[in-house]
């Protein structure tokens, strides 16, 4: 990684095109085509557990519009939600994502709308449409603070914002057979260029890489809540937690004998706010 002056770049559409590049790779990684997964939705699942401070205080969604932001090709927080009853629309950046997403929504019998956008922008999605906004990943947000007034834009008046982000404590630390290490100061807010863009961790297991550049984003928790009260919200309730898989954890913490003392850190940082 290296810091690199981007002000005047927009390091959404570099991340648009890494990203897309990943979709297929992704998709076998994810199973999205397998019987076990089309059956898994199109019967009604739902996985949503990993958020259950949160989903109790959000309540039944049934007939509520629902916006997705950032779907993915796998999208099953998408079909989730779908699941629970609400009407859903679904978002990514890159165009492969959406085209897998919906090419599954389709063999699942699923009704969710699809859109190609850009969540820090959300074009080109009307203003006032939406009761809820399921929102996640502020590290591919190069402007946090205008992503919170778009999602402001879009959201009817008392609608929620959802926001599930991993903490980003973990973007600070490593930890090793020899202990816990700080890799990276967490007031220096500057994005990280990344020549070669690596995908996600299971990407990472089996050396899946693309020879794009990615820009990764870093917000404090204390900038994500300012970027949240200056768009217009109130804050009804805020969640730290540690939810890491035992598969991810295989790869965090490989050669760790004892138990990884970085469980005693919150992985998870959820918010619920509404619009004022």
């Amino acid at each position: 990684m290296e810091n690199k002056d981007l002000k005047n770049i927009n390091t959404n559409e570099i991340n648009r095109e890494s990203w897309d590049a990943y979709q297929e790779t992704y998709a076998k990684l994810m199973n999205v085509d397998s019987p076990e997964g089309h059956e898994f939705y199109s019967k009604g699942g739902v996985g949503l557990d990993d958020y259950a401070p949160i989903m109790s205080l959000i309540g039944d969604v049934k007939g509520l519009k629902l916006l997705v932001t950032c779907c993915g090709c796998d999208a099953s927080q998408t079909f989730s939600w779908h699941n629970l009853g609400a009407k859903v629309t679904a978002c990514d950046i890159a165009p492969k994502a959406i085209e897998i997403a919906k090419r599954s929504a389709e063999i699942r019998n699923l009704d969710v709308e699809f859109v190609i956008a850009d969540m820090q922008t959300l074009e080109p999605i009307a203003d006032d449409q939406f009761d809820i906004i399921y929102a996640q990943y502020p590290v591919w947000i190069q402007d946090f603070f205008e992503a919170c007034r778009t999602w402001s834009r879009v959201l009817k008046k008392g609608g929620r914002l959802f926001l599930a982000a991993e903490h980003p404590i973990l973007a600070c630390i490593t930890e090793d057979s020899t202990g816990v290490h700080i890799i990276k100061n967490y007031n220096d807010t500057s994005p990280d260029w990344i020549d070669t863009f690596t995908g996600t961790g299971m990407a990472e297991s089996i050396g899946w890489s693309v020879d794009l550049p990615s820009v990764e984003n870093f917000w404090r928790v204390s900038d994500i809540l300012n970027a949240i009260f200056d768009a217009g919200f109130y804050i009804t309730k805020v969640h730290e937690g540690y939810d890491i898989s035992e598969g991810d954890e295989h790869l965090m913490f490989k050669g760790i004998e004892n138990e990884p003392q970085m469980r005693k850190l919150p992985s998870d940082f959820l918010v619920l706010a509404v619009k004022q």
